[in-house]
């Protein structure tokens, strides 16, 4: 009897995995068909190993500390993983990223599958996924806010765009994105759950629309954050590091290029702008877009090989986009062993203190 049952289970994981190789190959194909990537425009500066090589390796660290960030974050939830599973899902992330449109489309593939391996715990790993996001794109907010004040302060690194409109712009949107992030993790730390307006508010629509359930446990997991602030503020800290190395990285792009004038200053308030754009979900791995903020953004600083800086960005994202679909094909989508997963099966309806 036991020959017959292992036969279909055989054949099931062959189409599994020849589809999956199908769809990987098909999301290749497009993106080298539409030209995301134009080898005339960085043929000049692929030679400068010495730029490229670094750049290429910075930005990998960026997603092996991001995998830590998770992994802190799922543990503040009582959701202990292996940081090798939370690796797999980081770079499965990354493919997503490349081949779905906007730079968050990744999150959204990671909550399916930890949500699906997760039973009974979905809101708390949404809620993880949720605020990793935010407090990356917070550390954004704060890298480029901070160059931008150094800047001020050093005046002759921005005369270039200095009194323009677009900067006098950039200038009000980063100081109410940097007070607003002061103000969301104030709210966070020092307002207990019982005094929370947001968490009234969303506790009395539920008892109207019992489909905003899932919105209020999402919510409450994020609340479940006040309790661990040493927890947020090391990812806060390794977030900022992320930024800084992802940064360094179009830095080196930016030299590679020839464009060795810009400042360091200059640069680390422009590429984070750049990359918030790239998270509006118009084309894969912000293609378009991300190219047409980066050119803007670094016209203001006189230069033109912003749109070639970013093509090296996505040729990077191209690459971990590969390795996480090589991790995609592999991937097992059972429930993790209990020797991998430890957790708290009331942490959901456990009130907080």
């Amino acid at each position: 009897m036991s020959e017959p049952q292992k036969k279909p289970s055989v054949l099931k994981k062959t189409i599994s995995l020849a589809l999956k190789l199908l769809f990987v190959g098909v999301v290749f194909y497009f993106l080298g068909k539409k030209g995301f990537i134009s080898l005339s425009e960085i043929q000049r500066a692929i030679t400068q190993l010495d730029r490229i090589i670094p750049a290429t390796l910075a930005l990998f660290t960026a997603v092996l500390l991001s995998t830590l960030r998770w992994q802190w974050l799922l543990q503040a939830q009582n959701i202990h993983l292996k940081l090798s599973r939370v690796c797999q899902l980081v770079f499965i992330g990354q493919f997503f990223n490349v081949a779905l449109p906007g730079a968050v489309s990744g999150d959204f593939v990671k909550a399916f599958y930890i949500a699906n391996e997760i039973q009974g715990q979905r809101a708390r790993a949404f809620g993880s996924i949720l605020f990793d996001r935010i407090v990356g794109l917070s550390a954004l907010v704060l890298v480029s806010a901070g160059a931008l004040g150094l800047n001020l302060v050093m005046a002759e690194h921005i005369q270039e765009f200095l009194g323009t409109a677009l900067f006098k712009g950039i200038q009000v949107f980063l100081s109410i994105a940097a007070v607003s992030v002061v103000i969301f993790f104030s709210y966070l730390f020092l307002l207990k759950e019982h005094h929370d307006p947001v968490s009234k508010l969303l506790k009395h629509l539920e008892t109207k629309f019992s489909k905003l359930g899932s919105i209020t446990r999402i919510y409450i997991g994020i609340r479940h954050y006040h309790h661990h602030r040493w927890t947020v503020t090391k990812a806060l800290l390794l977030s900022v590091l992320i930024h800084l190395s992802v940064g360094y990285s179009c830095i080196q792009f930016a030299y590679a290029l020839g464009e060795t004038q810009l400042s360091v200053l200059s640069l680390y308030t422009v590429v984070p702008l750049g990359l918030l754009v790239t998270a509006v979900p118009i084309a894969p791995a912000g293609v378009g877009t991300g190219h047409v903020a980066f050119g803007g953004l670094f016209h203001l600083l006189g230069s033109q090989r912003g749109a070639d800086v970013f093509s090296f960005y996505v040729l990077v994202q191209l690459l971990q986009g590969a390795v996480g679909g090589l991790v995609y094909l592999r991937f097992k989508g059972a429930k993790l062993p209990s020797s991998e997963m430890a957790m708290d099966t009331n942490a959901l309806t456990r009130p907080s203190s």
